[in-house]
């Protein structure tokens, strides 16, 4: 069985943070974006509009196609 997008994004998003040493906490203050909402993202529960994948891009300091890698 395929693993579905938003589910693969949500991986992503969440080894890029790990990577740079921030929480979840950390990152959702950066972005603008409640914990909680940032949570069901990287757990695939979501799919995020753009406008947050582009304030998360931001907040790691990362043009918005570095999130789409590998995908």
């Amino acid at each position: 069985m395929a693993i579905s997008f938003p589910v693969r994004l949500g991986r992503r998003l969440s080894n890029l943070r790990e990577k740079r040493g921030l929480s979840q906490t950390q990152l959702a203050d950066m972005a603008g974006i409640g914990r909680a909402h940032l949570s069901q993202i990287e757990n695939g529960a979501v799919a995020a509009r753009i406008d947050t994948l582009y304030a998360l891009a931001q907040a790691l300091e990362m043009p918005i196609e570095e999130l789409f890698k590998g995908l």
